[in-house]
């Protein structure tokens, strides 16, 4: 999956710190255990990249996020540096990037992982996001999202599956004071908010009930997207029933089943993660 990073201009962001207070008598865990992989605090600047411990077992994969996510932080930094030049020397503002990559899912053959993104360069709030990535284990390569399914699918069932999931969503926190399930997208008419096509949209893997396959797909969807900012985010599952006849021949035997009940008791606790 194509990674997309969110710097000043381009604000699309939201993650949290994986770090853990620590005393004399409580050991540091070993470096190569340590979430954080890059830090840098700047005056009213600060950057940062996480990436889950258990990445570590996907080295290629790993490295790519790293090389990504270093190349974010190294131009977000650059423009700071640009924004510290027009103002005459120091900021009169916080500005924070942050970047962090979740523990991977995984199917016999493929591996995927998502993660959270903040950025922060002045004005009301902060902004989050989100980004993903689907790996090929044997090949050790990115599968894109229109890799995984068949060529000239006709991928509207799968759009349709999202939006309802959305809408399902919305519905749980609002009550009855929900935002009305939004016409799917191209029916819109006058509404502000459309449904996100699927391949628009980062997805991964969803794991599985059945033992080396995944249950469905793991949506998620940044604030201004189905919703004003208030609303903050949505993670959105679409089963893998909803789409299996979508899937491209050479992956659809990573597919079956319904998600692990465990993996949605989690979701439900934390709907944003």
């Amino acid at each position: 999956m194509t990674l997309s990073f969110a710097l000043p201009r381009v604000l699309m962001a939201a993650a949290w710190l994986l770090v853990a207070a620590c005393t004399p008598s409580q050991p540091t865990a070993a470096p190569e255990l340590q979430p954080i992989a890059y830090k840098r605090e700047d005056g009213r600047v600060t950057t940062e990249l996480t990436l889950d411990p258990a990445l570590r077992a996907h080295p290629a994969l790993r490295a790519r996020l790293y090389d990504d996510g270093m190349t974010a932080v190294r131009e977000f930094e650059a423009e700071v540096r640009d924004a510290r030049t027009e103002q005459g020397g120091e900021l009169g503002y916080d500005m924070k990037l942050m970047l962090r990559w979740y523990a991977p899912v995984e199917t016999a053959r493929l591996v995927s992982t998502d993660g959270m993104l903040w950025s922060f360069t002045g004005g009301a709030h902060g902004n989050p996001g989100f980004h993903a990535i689907l790996w090929d284990k044997g090949g050790g390569r990115e599968v894109s999202p229109t890799e995984l399914f068949r060529r000239g699918a006709d991928l509207t069932p799968l759009d349709r599956a999202l939006c309802d999931a959305i809408n399902l969503a919305k519905a749980a926190r609002g009550g009855d004071e929900a935002w009305d399930p939004a016409p799917y997208r191209g029916e819109q008419g006058d509404n502000i908010w459309v449904c996100p096509a699927a391949l628009e949209t980062p997805f991964s893997l969803a794991p599985g009930a059945a033992a080396g396959k995944a249950g469905g797909l793991v949506f998620r969807i940044g604030p201004y997207q189905v919703g004003p900012y208030a609303e903050g985010v949505y993670t959105a599952v679409v089963t893998a029933a909803a789409f299996s006849a979508l899937l491209s021949p050479e992956w659809v035997d990573q597919f079956g089943g319904a998600p692990a009940p465990e993996f949605l008791d989690r979701l439900r606790a934390d709907p944003a993660r």
